[in-house]
């Protein structure tokens, strides 16, 4: 069942009155689920409210919020550095895929920060093509590589929101070509 909305009801999902009934809950020891299923807001809608909101997040409670602040379109997905793209997917299992293209290279993996609520981003590939040749491999790399930094902790839902938008993206193409030159087929 769909409903239809106006602007200004949209606009008062989000208000000041709900911030308020939110944060309290939250300071009463609820759960982002918790206020969702007593206050009938989507829990990502709940993480929105809360997102400036200071809330100590270390690894665990990261590893936590990861997958329906993914599920969000406050965590982009779609990247592109000059000719090359990076695309991230919330994957059934509990992890990020990730599907890399550049005009001589197509890598496919998964790198999942706060991977078991550690303070890790390993990254694992398991499709490697060279578009050149044709050359291609179907299997995991095995070469356990991470990121070059994953924070042990943030002070709100916005600064976890900002490192998952601006800096796992700029590491994960760190290591994504590093990835690339072990997997080359030279």
């Amino acid at each position: 069942m769909k409903y239809l909305i106006t602007e200004s009801q949209y606009d008062n999902l989000f208000s000041e009155k709900n911030y308020r009934v939110v944060s309290q809950m939250w300071d009463d020891d609820m759960d982002t689920s918790e206020i969702a299923e007593i206050t009938g807001l989507r829990e990502s809608v709940v993480l929105y409210l809360l997102r400036e909101k200071e809330i100590y997040i270390d690894c665990s409670f990261a590893d936590t919020l990861l997958p329906t602040l993914f599920k969000t379109s406050m965590v982009n997905k779609n990247y592109q550095s000059g000719n090359e793209t990076l695309s991230l997917e919330w994957a059934f299992g509990g992890f990020i895929t990730f599907d890399y293209e550049d005009p001589k290279y197509i890598l496919r993996g998964y790198a999942t920060p706060f991977w078991n609520g550690e303070c890790v981003t390993p990254v694992d590939s398991h499709y490697f093509q060279d578009k050149e040749t044709g050359e291609y491999e179907d299997g995991y790399d095995k070469l356990e590589m991470y990121t070059d930094y994953t924070p042990d902790s943030f002070e709100s839902i916005q600064e976890f929101i900002d490192f998952l938008n601006q800096d796992y993206p700029k590491y994960l193409f760190r290591v994504i070509k590093k990835i690339i030159e072990k997997r080359s087929f030279n």
